[in-house]
């Protein structure tokens, strides 16, 4: 329990201040660096785990982030109980989740005259860009 409790509490923290996408991107990333399975197969288990904490943590007010710490701490043991491998990943996430991951760092330069730039990350479904 050393290891999973900081884990859930900072991925909590991160799912609620850097919102689910991105910390489920960075997380299955890690996890499939990790144990080389597809990182959309771990996705898709960790986008079934945040809809059951969704469903359990609906109208607790106050409670929702302490709930959801409990959620995502039985949640890593029993990954750790089938991934033994995954041991580092969990006892690093207060550090990974709120550090900038290389894979995804973006350095853009314009060097040239421009109306209207936009650099987005985690965009999905319906944005348009310019005129339709």
């Amino acid at each position: 329990m050393t290891i999973v409790l900081p884990g859930a509490q900072s991925l909590v923290a991160a799912i609620l201040t850097d919102g689910w996408t991105h910390v489920r991107t960075a997380l299955a990333r890690r996890w499939s660096r990790q144990t080389h399975e597809p990182q959309t197969d771990i996705e898709h288990r960790l986008d079934t785990a945040h809809s059951q904490a969704s469903d359990m943590t609906v109208g607790h007010g106050d409670g929702e982030q302490a709930l959801l710490q409990a959620y995502w701490a039985g949640y890593l043991a029993a990954v750790l109980a089938e991934r033994p491998a995954l041991v580092d990943l969990v006892r690093d996430l207060p550090g990974t989740l709120t550090a900038p991951d290389s894979a995804t760092s973006v350095q853009n330069t314009n060097s040239g005259t421009v109306t209207t730039l936009v650099q987005g990350r985690d965009i999905s479904g319906g944005i348009t860009f310019g005129a339709p």
